[in-house]
């Protein structure tokens, strides 16, 4: 088998980029479903864990963290399970409720948090979901998206069973390296580099570890001259940092594709 490049998770199903997903964002909004677009100011919930699943959201402008409270006391008790950016659609329970078969909508089961002012559509998801064979542009670009979150849920399960905490804080920095939260620098050797803003507490929500792992191993990683730390900011290389985690694979995990 092929071996496994840990950013692919964040490109996209089918190797889709940030650009064109944008523009199928965009043509999903347009597409004559009611959609309603509204501002969000920085820190404020899209939506919470307990509502009624009824609409998809598409962000056109700012940064949205989607978070899973589980139960439990504590930073732990929290996990990072996505960073979104503009042409990033969210809210997919909203797709799985049947009208045919009565009850209740499902619920988010997440809570969707503005980390800056956000311009967000609301799409009712009844109307989407029967626009579709009218609009196949709109139909490949909400499979794509589906298959994308769907690889990077294999690819999270497949890491919390075989890696090691240090192990998923690469991959996961890898992951993050092409959102929203990173911004394109100069890295060593003229490497192409970024510069991610998040905080260790954030990272350990990421990967399910105590922020004093996080930051021990952020520590190590800065030993070996792989990043370099700031106030609630990394900078390091996605390369350099993606040879460093093929090299710690064994043989048979260098081989296996585990998304």
């Amino acid at each position: 088998m092929p071996e496994v490049d840990p950013r692919d998770d964040a490109a996209g199903a089918g190797g889709e980029s940030r650009p064109a997903r944008s523009r199928a964002a965009e043509l999903i909004a347009a597409a004559g479903l009611a959609a309603r677009r509204f501002e969000v100011p920085a820190a404020a919930a899209v939506y919470e864990p307990d509502a009624p699943a009824r609409s998809v959201y598409l962000l056109h402008a700012g940064q949205v963290r989607v978070l899973l409270l589980t139960p439990g006391a504590g930073e732990r008790a929290v996990r990072l399970l996505e960073i979104l950016g503009p042409g990033d659609w969210f809210g997919a329970p909203a797709l799985t409720a049947d009208p045919d078969a009565g009850g209740d909508a499902p619920t988010y089961g997440t809570r969707a948090v503005a980390v800056t002012a956000a311009a967000v559509s609301e799409v009712p998801a009844d109307r989407l979901l029967a626009a579709l064979p009218a609009h196949p542009a709109v139909a490949t670009a909400l499979i794509r998206s589906l298959g994308s979150k769907l690889q990077a849920s294999y690819g999270e399960a497949a890491t919390l069973v075989f890696d090691d905490t240090n192990r998923r804080l690469v991959r996961t920095l890898l992951q993050f390296s092409t959102t929203s939260a990173a911004t394109p620098q100069p890295g060593p050797e003229g490497q192409p580099g970024v510069e991610l803003r998040i905080t260790h507490q954030q990272l350990a929500q990421a990967i399910g570890a105590a922020r004093e792992t996080v930051s021990l191993a952020l520590t190590q990683l800065r030993q070996r001259n792989l990043l370099r730390t700031g106030r609630n900011r990394l900078s390091f290389s996605p390369g350099a940092l993606e040879d460093f985690y093929r090299a710690q694979s064994g043989p048979r995990e260098a081989k296996e594709v585990v998304e």
